[in-house]
């Protein structure tokens, strides 16, 4: 039933900021920096013998005329030596391997978004032989959607539907919005057992433990000006844990808010720093989920980053739908 459910979002999700064409997943996040990342290949037999169909790859590419492209390759192993990436059988560019990635950035990041509406395959060499394979089914469009999202269709500087109008013409990439953030500060308060009954069965999260060997604690974190924020256990799966967040205040508890229609039931959430996060996986080997990250500004919780992948797909590289920049105070 999880997995339906989840499946029922994942279609859903069509419609909002990430798009699914062939073997790739794009979007664009609210100040169009936009990015790209393929899929296991969904049409074609992957060998059971070719670990290097287990890679990933990025494109991304900021805002504005002068928006350059980042792309970067994940092999399934260490890499050693020179990489090679190939198109087909046409050498695009050779670059220093890292651990298990290889980084492209300026000329030959553009050459490679240059060739790959044009080509079937990408292969990433290196001194061991074919490191990774990645389908480039789909790859056109996503980068007609990219082209279409920062407003570059017709103009000098689209990957796909190239134009004659110049960079110029191009909208300016926006700056991101600043959010007057409280830094924590304090001791956080304690959460009575009388009272986490209470915000239990407020939170229809009652009973959901009775005849548990074990009962989760309340998680408790200062939130500074005298408030804490009580995360309240309310179940869990395989790979998920789920959470209510309340804050406290005054010996008075109340259910938390957010800027962005949140109802303050939270999965794997966490707190560091200021940043309260999210990480809501749709499988166990996290290829496919949301994520959110907030700050809290003395009343409501507001949302700086949102990732997400819909498509459950092997891609672990979730993308970037939303953007904030927290200023603490």
């Amino acid at each position: 039933m999880l997995l339906l459910a989840f499946l029922l979002v994942a279609q859903a999700a069509q419609d909002g900021p990430e798009k699914l064409y062939g073997d790739w997943v794009v979007a664009c996040d609210n100040l169009h920096g936009c990015e790209m990342t393929s899929l296991q290949p969904g049409d074609q037999p992957v060998p059971e013998d070719d670990s290097a169909w287990d890679a990933g790859m990025s494109l991304s590419r900021d805002a504005g005329p002068a928006g350059g492209f980042t792309v970067e390759v994940w092999a399934p192993r260490k890499l050693s030596g020179k990489a090679v990436l190939k198109i087909d059988d046409a050498v695009i560019a050779t670059g220093a391997a890292d651990a298990e990635n290889v980084t492209f950035k300026g000329a030959d990041a553009a050459k490679i978004a240059a060739a790959m509406p044009n080509g079937k395959q990408l292969a990433l060499l290196d001194g061991s032989g074919v490191a990774a394979r990645i389908s480039l089914a789909g790859s056109s469009a996503s980068l007609r959607h990219i082209d279409a999202n920062q407003g570059r269709a017709g103009t000098v500087t689209a990957a796909v539907a190239k134009g004659t109008r110049p960079a110029g013409t191009v909208p300016a990439a926006a700056a991101p919005e600043k959010i007057a953030a409280i830094r924590p500060s304090g001791t956080a308060a304690s959460v009575p057992k009388a009272m986490r009954a209470a915000l239990e069965k407020q939170s229809d999260c009652d009973g959901l433990y009775d005849g548990a060997e074990t009962v989760p604690d309340v998680e408790t974190h200062a939130l500074g000006g005298g408030k804490t924020l009580a995360l309240i256990p309310c179940g869990a799966g395989a790979y998920n844990f789920s959470t209510v967040a309340f804050v406290l205040a005054g010996g008075k508890a109340v259910r938390a808010r957010f800027d962005d229609g949140n109802d303050g039931m939270l999965v794997n959430a966490s707190f560091d720093k200021g940043e309260l996060a999210t990480y809501d996986k749709g499988r166990g080997i996290g290829d496919c989920g949301e994520a959110q990250t907030y700050v809290w500004d003395g009343t409501r919780f507001r949302l700086t980053e949102a990732r997400a992948m819909s498509e459950c797909r092997g891609s672990t590289n979730w993308l970037t739908t939303f953007r904030a920049t927290a200023v603490f105070r």
